[in-house]
């Protein structure tokens, strides 16, 4: 594949798109919390919008933008919840990315978002128990990481289908 420089206008869908995620994971880290790791993941509109209007590769620059920027922001770069993140940050962009093959005969923006919901909640369990729990009870968890997951999966999905007409007119 050969590399070719985008238009202005693309590059600017891509900055703000970033900026919106940085934003919201910005905001959200300043969100009372019964358990800090039970988030919503607004910021993960960003990274859905791009795959819908733009392109996985954009998606993938939005998510890592917006990982790494909001976390300098927030003074979380480095931490282990940063590097957990990432690393769940990076599965749900391939699963979402999988899921959008398909086209909407398989999954509407809804569904693209709930399956990369799912995955970074199933990731970030899993890495938890392998780096620092290593007791299986942690599985214990998961319906409350589920249903946190799903009800963040539908809110960042109609958030996203919102926005997507908006996008693609600018």
């Amino acid at each position: 594949m050969v590399w070719r420089p985008s238009s202005t206008s693309h590059l600017a869908q891509v900055a703000v798109l970033s900026a919106l995620g940085i934003v919201l994971h910005v905001v959200e880290s300043f969100v009372p919390l019964p358990v800090p790791f039970l988030k919503i993941g607004l910021a993960n509109v960003a990274s859905v919008i791009a795959l819908m209007v733009l392109s996985p590769r954009d998606m993938l620059i939005v998510m890592l933008t917006r990982v790494v920027a909001g976390s300098l922001l927030i003074g979380s770069l480095l931490s282990p919840g940063f590097i957990i993140g990432l690393i769940s940050g990076l599965a749900a962009v391939g699963a979402m990315w999988v899921a959008s093959r398909g086209g909407s005969r398989l999954f509407s923006v809804i569904g693209i978002s709930l399956v990369g919901s799912v995955t970074h909640v199933l990731v970030q369990l899993v890495l938890v128990m392998l780096l620092f729990v290593r007791d299986p009870s942690l599985f214990l968890l998961l319906p409350v990481l589920l249903t946190t997951a799903l009800v963040g999966g539908l809110v960042v999905g109609m958030v996203s289908l919102k926005l997507i007409p908006v996008m693609r007119t600018s």
